[in-house]
């Protein structure tokens, strides 16, 4: 994943200071100015560390900096959505139907069963190969995406809490669109897999 360095931020109870990266550039927006500037279907996830993932998200597309994936009915006539496009400079075609969802990101398989539990979402399976498990809901975004492991609360539009891809937890933001919503369950898991996993 190419993640664009934005802000050093000390967010929360976590100390971070000692794992943030070289000071921004002048004209760096603040937390603030990026989540302000948020259209309504707009994707974003800022790390501490001063990482910056965004996209916006339509019915038919996913697109941003490091995302262009096209939303479409699958080849074969079944019910469903397949998406189809690059994630992070990896090609992806996966297809979601009913309750699952499969497909190739890169070389890496992606494999996810997706169900309702208790007013949330929960997906299981493979995310670009990685084992995955977690759960999305009103109050929390929590398990292992790809590899990365989230433990996040709702606070208003956002979700925020720790993050670890492999090393120490950072705090991170993330703001989910209203409009993945309306998504299927199983390409709703499957989004958030390729953004929040790779």
């Amino acid at each position: 994943m190419r993640l664009v360095p934005v802000l050093c931020l000390s967010l929360g109870a976590l100390s971070v200071g000692a794992a943030c990266g070289p000071a921004p550039a002048a004209d760096a927006p603040a937390r603030e100015e990026i989540f302000g500037a948020a259209g309504p279907g707009e994707f974003i996830l800022l790390a501490a560390t001063g990482e910056l993932v965004s996209a916006d998200i339509e019915p038919g597309r996913v697109l941003g900096p490091d995302v262009n994936l096209g939303v479409y009915a699958p080849d074969s006539g079944r019910g469903g959505q397949t998406l189809r496009g690059v994630a992070f400079n990896q090609a992806v075609s996966v297809t979601a139907t009913g309750q699952g969802a499969t497909g190739i990101v890169g070389s890496m398989p992606l494999e996810l069963s997706v169900t309702r539990a208790e007013g949330g979402l929960r997906a299981r399976g493979l995310v670009a190969g990685a084992l995955s498990d977690y759960r999305l809901d009103e109050r929390q975004l929590t398990g292992v995406i790809g590899r990365c492991s989230y433990e996040l609360a709702r606070s208003g539009r956002y979700y925020e809490g720790a993050r670890s891809c492999g090393g120490r937890p950072h705090q991170v933001t993330v703001l989910l669109p209203r409009g993945l919503s309306s998504w299927s369950d199983a390409a709703l898991a499957t989004t958030l897999g390729l953004l929040l996993g790779a």
